[in-house]
């Protein structure tokens, strides 16, 4: 087994047939990966582990991290909504 990289990113959209994933957390690299690739399941927001293995993505869900990540834009939401009543 061939292991190149890893990196985090978070799945930010679908256009087509391709998934965009921006490197978390700056957000200024960006990886499309054809959608047969993928997990089914995953939803934008997700933030997962890419790794690139014998020639192939290899892509795990960070369920605690995309958890935290939720709650803390949830957070920001509700605070906006607070201030501009």
């Amino acid at each position: 087994m061939l292991l190149v990289n890893s990196n985090k990113y978070t799945l930010d959209r679908y256009e087509g047939n391709s998934a965009v994933f921006l490197k978390y957390t700056d957000e200024t690299d960006r990886l499309h990966i054809h959608r047969s690739e993928i997990n089914e399941g995953l939803k934008e927001g997700d933030i997962v582990c890419i790794s690139l293995v014998d020639g192939m993505y290899k892509i795990e869900r960070l369920v605690e991290e995309t958890q935290r990540q939720h709650e803390k834009i949830q957070g920001l939401l509700e605070k906006l909504k607070k201030q501009n009543l």
